[in-house]
């Protein structure tokens, strides 16, 4: 197979396509994945910025409230108010419940005040709620810091609201500390309500705001929880969990991320990238298409063609076209042409080596004719001489003599000769 394929240039072309592909596959899946876990982390980075801004939102409510409260049990007023008598408190009470409209008008969502003594006996207050906070023990709880309870549900409607717990000091007391009564404030989840807008990272984000035992006292989004736990505190399989501590003791800013949303906007972007590799694939079938049929199939007919032009030396190959490939086909006919050329002339050479051969044999054989013809006189004279020699004619047997060496003295082929021959010749 390697042999087969380092001799063969399309299927080093398949391997280089093949290759190609794999590094463009490979590169597709790590870019998506690259993107995926990019996108995953700006989402978490930009929810955890959003719940740090809506944990700074409760804190400057806090100093808001804690601004208020102070303002409120500190001022003439209401300060007096604790260490006065039962009768002074009776004509207080109109000042009192002054102060307390000021503060709610300027405090909107102070829902109710109320004021208790050392004992925690409550001596004054104002709300809707004043028959319902009487049952409600938890209210009366001696706090030595401004301090947020847990929610809990008030009204037909069943509305959660939470307390805000303020201790009173006695600002002319040595003893540090010293608790001349308490102010709670009955305060509505509304609020908490509008420090959640815009605080989804995701469209399908869920934020709430809970408190220590996990009620629910504010939320935004399509959520139906009312209390988390700790399994709902967890990440799982369909939430991504991020939880931020508040400045208020034991709440929390709970957000859940769909994790189908933690790559917001990579679905697009994967369109995207799909698309481009897609193109990029598509073009890259293009130039082996193109190489395929520009190339290695036209290497594949000059091949051919060699292989056939032994057989039949006459036949051209045909092309049209003006690049190398062309060129090489041209210089091949030529090549061929010249090569036939090459060998006419080899032919024509040969021929006449051939008849120039014939003819100096021919030559050869008429000089032997001539060779024989003047032994063959010379044999007849000798023979006439014998027989003069033989019927004692003397006379013609020495006339036959000279007149053979007449004939030997002028076929002997020399050029030059002695003046004795010449001599003996003309005698």
């Amino acid at each position: 197979m390697k042999k087969r394929m380092k001799n063969s240039l399309f299927l080093q072309l398949g391997v280089l396509t093949g290759t190609i592909m794999l590094v463009l596959v490979g590169a597709f899946v790590i870019t998506n994945q690259y993107v995926r876990r990019s996108l995953r982390d700006s989402t978490l980075e930009m929810n955890n910025k959003i719940m740090l801004q809506v944990g700074g939102k409760i804190e400057e409510f806090q100093n808001s409230v804690n601004h208020v409260a102070t303002t409120l049990v500190y001022s003439p007023t209401i300060y007096n108010y604790f260490a006065e008598d039962l009768v002074n408190r009776v004509i207080s009470s109109e000042d009192v419940s002054s102060v307390f409209f000021n503060t709610l008008l300027l405090e909107e969502d102070i829902s109710d005040i109320y004021l208790y003594d050392a004992d925690m006996m409550q001596i004054a207050g104002i709300g809707k709620f004043s028959e319902e906070m009487e049952n409600l023990e938890f209210l009366r709880a001696a706090k030595t810091k401004m301090e947020f309870s847990d929610i809990f549900w008030l009204g037909q409607r069943n509305t959660p609201y939470y307390a805000v717990y303020f201790p009173v000091f006695d600002l002319g007391s040595p003893q540090y500390g010293q608790r001349i009564g308490m102010c709670v404030f009955i305060m509505r989840t509304e609020a908490l309500n509008t420090f959640l807008e815009d605080s989804q990272a995701t469209e399908h984000t869920e934020v709430y705001i809970t408190d220590a035992n996990g009620n629910v006292a504010a939320k935004n989004g399509n959520g139906e929880i009312a209390q988390f736990g700790q399994t709902l505190m967890k990440s799982d399989g369909q939430y991504y969990v991020q939880i931020q501590e508040t400045g208020i003791d034991g709440w929390r800013i709970i957000s859940r991320i769909p994790k189908g949303e933690l790559d917001t906007g990579a679905g697009h972007f994967s369109g995207v990238v799909t698309i481009l590799y897609t193109v990029a694939v598509s073009l890259m079938v293009l130039l082996i298409y193109f190489c395929y049929r520009r190339l290695v199939m036209p290497m594949r007919a000059v091949n051919l063609f060699i292989k056939e032009a032994v057989a039949k030396p006459e036949k051209r190959m045909q092309t049209e076209r003006e690049d190398e490939i062309g060129a090489v086909v041209k210089s091949l006919n030529q090549m061929l042409d010249e090569k036939e050329e090459m060998s006419l002339k080899v032919q024509e050479s040969q021929k006449k080596m051939y008849e120039t051969e014939l003819a100096k044999k021919q030559l050869q054989i008429l000089a032997y004719q001539n060779q024989i013809n003047p032994h063959f006189l010379y044999n007849t004279l000798d023979c006439i001489r014998a027989m003069a020699l033989c019927y004692e004619a003397d006379g013609i047997a020495e006339i036959v003599m000279a007149l053979s060496k007449v004939f030997r003295f002028a076929v002997k082929g020399e050029h030059i000769v002695t003046v004795e021959e010449e001599v003996d010749y003309i005698k």
